[in-house]
């Protein structure tokens, strides 16, 4: 079994040092702000503007000033439309529309943080005491592999829409699992062996037995799989779950 080098994991925790790479929803989150309505317009209206003349560029042609006004007034006008059926619907349900909404930056959304280094620190890692409520949990030692990880910090790095669970949370969802099984409607067992480690469109787990990454898909019915099948093997161990998430983002 691959193990997780040092090499490799200086290079995930340089990852994870930067809070719009530390996990998949992680530049959303960074770059979220709440602004006052008119000023999101404002700076909507400035990114389409920039969007528009960087798509004309990128084809070899070119805009007239008249035509990007053009464009910009049709671009309004949808946009004033659109607020507005919000807004009357709204007060159709006696609400009142909002004065300030959630805004993504989006010219800082796929680039790396702007913070310095350190400022927004990832949590300490797990402590000997989390470490052993899990290992109760689950009847045996965990692997050297996982606490090495778990080194870096608790959880909130690495692949799932918010980073690897912290260790707390792994034993309360094993525990939660093993009742309910990983689709929440007791059809598919599992595993005694098994370790949650995240979540994305599909759920990964630690195999204790045999140290692979293996998936499990909730929607197993929507996607008309047989509940057999639920679960498959998604990475022949840690380091490569590690290093599928490093090349990935």
């Amino acid at each position: 079994m691959e193990e997780i080098t040092d090499e490799l994991l200086g290079r995930i925790r340089e990852r994870a040092s930067d809070p719009k790479r530390r996990y998949l929803n992680a530049a959303e989150h960074e770059a979220r702000v709440e602004l006052p309505v008119e000023e999101i317009e404002r700076r909507e209206e400035e990114w389409t503007r920039r969007h528009l003349a960087r798509s004309v560029a990128n084809t070899g042609k070119t805009m007239s000033e008249e035509e990007v006004q053009r464009c910009m007034r049709e671009w309004r006008e949808s946009r004033l439309a659109t607020r507005r059926a919000m807004e009357a619907q709204m007060r159709s349900w006696g609400q009142t529309p909002p004065r300030f909404q959630s805004y993504i930056e989006s010219e800082d959304y796929f680039s790396t943080s702007s913070d310095p280094p350190g400022a927004k620190p990832l949590v300490p890692p797990p402590t000997d005491s989390d470490w052993a409520h899990v290992e109760k949990t689950v009847g045996q030692r965990l692997p050297d592999d996982l606490k090495r990880l778990y080194a870096i910090s608790d959880g909130g790095f690495g692949p799932g829409f918010t980073g690897l669970y912290p260790v707390k949370l792994i034993g309360s969802y094993c525990e939660d699992f093993r009742r309910r099984g990983p689709d929440y409607c007791g059809t598919v067992i599992y595993p005694k062996s098994f370790l949650p480690l995240a979540a994305e469109r599909l759920d990964y787990h630690y195999d204790l037995e045999t140290g692979r990454i293996i998936s499990s898909n909730q929607n197993w019915e929507n996607e008309e799989l047989d509940a057999e099948d639920i679960y498959d093997i998604a990475f022949q161990s840690l380091a490569a779950m590690m290093e599928d998430w490093l090349n990935r983002f």
